[in-house]
């Protein structure tokens, strides 16, 4: 049989040329996205890269023998001793922001460079005071005076030299002396000296590092991993989606194709082919369609990530240094789903093909008498369980999910999946529902129009299965990540009782605008420094490592309003910490139980748990008493009136707040301005993301809809023809052939629509337990834009397939053989 499937292939080249187009796409998708996906593992940059060039380092110890990074400084004795016993370099590293360049730079001392492998592109090291050096720098900025704002303030420095840039971190390098005036601490202290004679020095007062264990010093100690974690999850997201898409459409169209084929096999049968051999005629034939498809993916593949890999660097889903290299194993694995999707599809046409009858050879009318296969019932339903049941039990248990979309994307693709799947059925009374205004009509176009979509149930699952992967995706997954920001957004409001935010232009908001600010009369100020902070046990066992905002012991209640669970946000001790949900449960703790805090300044604190809050819908929900951290600066500062939290500031007051802000990098805004411009930063970095995942999969099921309807045209030649010979003109067909395809758009939306309101119910019930008045946000634009979209393609593609199929005469064609 396999010999008869491949003549068969040879000379119905047609007939499968939009399964092969499918397949071949489906698979290029794919192995686009694994290839991207397994770029995004492993160690980029192995090794230690701040320190490098370094043979001794010794840095501020944490819990259980693990070092600190900066703001932590070592203790002054200890630099006393390394430094007397030979020769030692202080380092440094500080935020700084610049007027020119990107923001997140670190400042460091001239003299720390070179461990870094830091090397002099243009100019000199800086000498004086006002001197800098930037890394990564353009060369014409060489001689330049530009602004650049620390803890000290902001002040004017003069660029004498220029390095090369490395992929850890933005520097820029002052003189030593300049450095040590704006932060005196020291971070790290290189030295020449023997790891062991060193440690012999500090007395387990501070780690002593070198060779390999240098890199757990660095900004990024995963060697770039860190940096990958936006890619990865989108690759990992759209390499998913890739292939729910690819199955969806592969299904639907081989359905379609051997449905065209039925009088085909019905001669085989006649001739007698048993229906195991027809059965492995089939099989054999999507091997064949599927080894040379998936071959053709897998060529197309690493070409099409260029173009991917520019997208993602300029949208910043990606670090500048991401490359794609060529990996054989991702494309193995995309060949193998590829042949895995097309044996798939076929296989759910099985059942079916084993029940035609070799009677049905004779058979003129092609009414179809089932629209659904055995296969296609257990995966529909399959998934549509699949959906509910995920819904519920996220719902029940982990409801913070439903904030994410990229955790939550199962729920709608399983609807949309499970929609797509049970199309057929849902077939007729969608379209009875919507043709009903043509059944009274007195032209034979609209009832012809009507009769045909009824009556070719699967033709028309084929047309519409890839409008609904389109039209749901977008509708589902843009539904739930709009909803979900929203939900985080409503949060934040219900949270944070401020009336405006004082934010930094640069690193942090200095201590005399603070100053300035406090003084401001009738006017609050909370100050808000956002930190990591280990807790560990009084023996000095580590527990967790939170991010945590330091605010004011008075802020509690009144300006920070979180949902409480346990314990109580009124009249805390000083040095209270306040943990959320999440972290309660993973490290066994609970209100009032007493822990040891370790500052990123390094000095270890004793403090008492307040309360446990609600878990955060973005990360840990956490704070901490400001008392215990003054030195770190804050990078806000939420102000509203004495007379009341959350009230406005009156003119006058505003007036003065804008005073105390002149001369420094800080502005003014409003709460609610203050959180639109988060949210529409926060959902600038999930569109980025969206757009690879729902513009690769609508651009496929785009193409799955024209390759359908093409095979669906050329299959029709003869039913044309009869039409034009009961005395149809051309131009009558192509206007039926045009509605058609527009009533499958119409109803595709439809059943896209379905799909989207059950994953938006199933996200409301979950967010609904997290915020109150949980937002549901339908992105109407992207919706109606990409049914647009749909409708052209599927109109234009079916007028001019059957234009292509009509232009010989209808005589000619009526007698022409299948």
């Amino acid at each position: 049989m396999l010999s008869i499937a491949a003549a068969t292939l040879r000379h119905r080249l047609m007939g499968f040329v939009g399964a092969f187009l499918a397949l071949a796409l489906g698979t290029t998708m794919i192995g686009m996205m694994t290839l991207t996906l397994a770029a995004t593992f492993g160690t980029p940059h192995p090794g230690p890269q701040r320190f490098k060039e370094a043979s001794t380092v010794v840095t501020p110890q944490g819990f259980e023998g693990r070092p600190m990074k900066a703001p932590a400084v070592l203790p002054a004795d200890v630099v006393t001793k390394v430094t007397a016993a030979g020769k030692a370099t202080a380092d440094r590293s500080f935020p700084v922001g610049l007027s020119v360049g990107s923001g997140g730079t670190t400042g460091h001392p001239w003299t720390s460079a070179a461990f870094a492998g830091y090397h002099l592109v243009a100019g000199r090291a800086p000498r004086a005071a006002d001197e800098i050096v930037v890394a990564g720098g353009a060369k014409s900025l060489t001689g330049r005076r530009i602004e650049a704002v620390t803890a000290d303030g902001a002040g004017p420095y003069r660029v004498v030299g220029v390095t090369d840039a490395l992929w850890f971190e933005n520097a820029v390098f002052f003189s030593s002396a300049e450095a040590e005036r704006l932060s005196p601490g020291v971070n790290a202290l290189v030295t020449d000296q023997s790891a062991s004679r060193v440690s012999t020095l500090v007395g387990g007062r501070a780690l002593v590092l070198s060779g390999d264990d240098l890199k757990r010093i660095d900004p990024d100690d995963t060697g770039g991993a860190e940096a990958l974690a936006n890619a990865q999850a989108m690759a990992g997201s759209t390499t998913g989606l890739a292939v729910c898409v690819a199955v969806f459409v592969v299904i639907a169209t081989f359905a379609f194709a051997t449905e065209q084929r039925r009088r085909e096999l019905a001669l085989l049968r006649l001739v007698g082919a048993a229906p195991r051999q027809v059965r492995r005629m089939v099989l054999g034939e999507a091997m064949l369609i599927g080894l040379a498809a998936a071959a053709v993916g897998c060529v197309l593949a690493p070409l099409c990530t260029v173009p991917l890999r520019s997208w993602m660097l300029d949208h910043d889903v990606a670090p500048s240094w991401f490359t794609i290299p060529f990996n054989p194993l991702p494309l193995l694995i995309s060949f193998v789903v590829g042949v895995a999707a097309a044996l798939a599809g076929s296989a759910a046409t099985l059942v079916r093909v084993s029940l035609i009858r070799p009677i049905e050879v004779l058979r003129e009318s092609v009414v179809e008498r089932r629209g659904m296969t055995p296969i296609r019932w257990l995966l529909g339903i399959g998934m549509l369980i699949g959906a509910v049941v995920a819904g519920i039990v996220i719902s029940r248990t982990s409801p913070y999910l439903a904030a994410s979309a990229r955790r939550y994307e199962a729920v709608p693709v399983l609807y949309v999946g499970a929609v797509t799947l049970l199309a057929p059925i849902l077939l007729r009374p969608v379209t009875r529902l919507l043709t009903g205004p043509l059944r009274g009509s007195a032209k034979a176009g609209p009832l012809l129009v009507r009769e045909n979509i009824l009556t070719s149930r699967r033709r028309t699952a084929a047309t519409v299965a890839p409008i609904v992967v389109a039209v749901g995706l977008v509708g589902a997954l843009l539904t739930m990540q709009k909803s979900g920001d929203a939900a985080v957004l409503v949060r934040q409001r219900q949270e944070i009782q401020a009336a405006d935010v004082v934010v930094p232009g640069g690193s942090g908001i200095d201590a005399r605008t603070l100053e300035r600010l406090t003084a401001v009369p009738g006017v609050r100020v909370t100050p808000v420094a956002s930190m990591n902070i280990r807790i560990g046990t009084a023996k000095g066992e580590e527990i967790d490592s939170l991010t945590t905002n330091a605010v004011p012991a008075a802020a509690l209640g009144t300006t920070v309003t979180p949902p409480v669970l346990s314990g109580s946000l009124a009249s805390p001790p000083e040095n209270f910490l306040v943990i959320d949900e999440h972290a309660a449960q993973s490290d066994d703790l609970s209100a009032g139980d007493h822990v040891i805090t370790l500052l990123p300044t390094g000095e270890k604190v004793p403090t008492v748990i307040a309360a446990v809050v609600a878990r955060g819908l973005t990360g840990d929900d956490t704070y901490v008493s400001a008392s215990l951290t003054g030195a770190v600066p804050p990078n806000q500062v939420y102000l509203d009136s004495t007379a009341g939290a959350g009230r406005p500031l009156d003119e006058q007051q505003t007036a003065a707040v804008n005073r105390a802000l002149a001369g420094s990098d800080a502005h003014l805004l409003t709460h609610d301005a203050y959180l639109e411009a988060q949210h529409e930063h926060a959902a600038q970095q999930t569109n980025n993301a969206a757009v690879v995942i729902l513009g690769i999969a609508l651009a496929y099921a785009l193409i799955a809809v024209a390759n359908t309807l093409i095979m669906a045209m050329a299959g029709r030649r003869r039913e044309f023809a009869l039409l034009g010979l009961a005395g149809a003109v051309r131009g009558q067909i192509l206007k039926v052939a045009a509605a058609e395809s527009a009533v499958a758009v119409v109803v595709g939306t439809v059943l896209a629509a379905v799909a989207t309101g059950l994953a938006a119910a199933s996200q409301h019930v979950s967010l609904s337990k997290l915020v109150t008045g949980a937002p549901t946000v339908i992105p109407w634009a992207q919706v109606l834009g990409t049914v647009a979209l749909c409708a052209v393609v599927t109109v234009v593609t079916a007028s001019g397939a059957t234009g292509r199929e009509t232009r010989r005469r209808a005589i000619e064609v009526a007698g022409i053989r299948e």
